[in-house]
């Protein structure tokens, strides 16, 4: 298993080649104006966030005024895809595959999912270096 982001938003690992466990730890800003507002990315001045998460996490460089819906979000808020988002203590978790690289014989694939359920238990308890500490046989 690698790390190939850990942030604040977004933690990315590399449970073998062709398998990615993505860790959202972030939920939507819900606004009472409107409570499905976008930011358009074709109006808003845009950064990508980490070099290691998924593209769909961006960071505005500067304000952005919606004057339909009168919303305002302020320069630094992270978006993800199009939308506002904040922290949360409540993650959500992706597995992403190409292929059939989430195959195999009956140990290959318990074994990947040892790793997933491994990093999971990990970040319920919030312990960074679990997942990492785990790897060297230690918890």
């Amino acid at each position: 298993m690698e790390v190939l982001a850990n942030t604040e938003y977004q933690d990315v690992y590399r449970i073998v080649d062709g398998v990615l466990l993505i860790v959202n730890k972030f939920k939507r800003i819900i606004y009472d104006e409107d409570k499905y507002f976008r930011v358009s990315f074709s109006k808003a001045k845009l950064k990508s966030y980490n070099k290691g998460c998924q593209k769909w996490l961006k960071v505005l460089k500067e304000d952005y005024y919606d004057a339909y819906s009168n919303i305002t979000v302020p320069k630094g808020t992270v978006l993800y895809q199009d939308y506002p988002i904040k922290l949360s203590n409540v993650y959500k978790y992706e597995v992403k595959t190409t292929g059939t690289s989430f195959s195999g014989n009956y140990s290959t694939v318990k074994s990947i999912i040892n790793d997933i359920r491994e990093v999971i238990d990990c970040n319920e308890f919030k312990d960074v270096a679990c997942y990492i500490n785990a790897k060297d046989g230690e918890k």
